[in-house]
């Protein structure tokens, strides 16, 4: 029984605080929204599902890589689609890529590092 619930590492926090904040950073209407944010927002989305792909690796590393990018890969394309559902927000596939390749950028770094 012990083996079926296990106290979650900190990485598995870590991963679901990354989480909820990319979440609510990106399905929340923000206030005010600085300029550099604007400019950068591709870089925005491509850091943040990259480091979800490296929090999520840490935090279940037995995981294939090519599933672990499907899962973030997905979950941004999801994200995307909820973006679309909200007032003041829309879809952009652009973020969708910047998303997947972030995750894909990740992933790719710590495959070639080895376990």
């Amino acid at each position: 029984m012990n083996d079926i619930i296990q106290t979650p590492t900190i990485f598995q926090i870590l991963w679901l605080c990354t989480l909820a904040a990319v979440l609510v950073g990106m399905l929340t209407e923000a206030v005010i929204i600085p300029s550099w944010v604007h400019r950068h927002d591709k870089v925005a989305h491509f850091v943040a599902f990259g480091m979800l792909a490296g929090m999520a690796h840490g935090a279940w590393p037995g995981l294939n890589l090519w599933a672990l990018w499907f899962t973030i890969s997905t979950l941004g394309l999801l994200t995307e689609v909820a973006q679309h559902l909200t007032v003041k927000r829309r879809f952009c596939w652009r973020d969708a890529l910047a998303n997947a390749l972030g995750a894909a950028a990740v992933l790719t770094v710590i495959s070639q590092l080895g376990p």
